[in-house]
């Protein structure tokens, strides 16, 4: 019983070798990480009202940042 303990140990060891060192794990028991949740956007400041937005919600106008049209209204008027 032991032997062939010690011998699926040694087939396994030279298999797990041959593959690099790496074992392929199938897709579907993969961790999916491309969710929106995990994803970690930058933030910049609104230079009227000082609320934090991502930068890609951001509206940028002679190199400031705004949350917002109207905040962006009240520095233009």
């Amino acid at each position: 019983m032991i032997f062939k303990v010690i011998i699926f140990i040694t087939i396994a060891l030279i298999i797990y070798r041959l593959l690099g060192g790496k074992v392929p794990i199938p897709n579907n028991l993969k961790k999916e990480q491309d969710n929106d949740f995990t994803k970690i956007s930058p933030t910049v400041r609104c230079a009227n009202c000082g609320t934090y937005i991502t930068e890609d919600d951001a509206i940028t106008y002679q190199k400031k940042s705004y949350c917002s049209d109207e905040c962006l209204k009240c520095i233009r008027s």
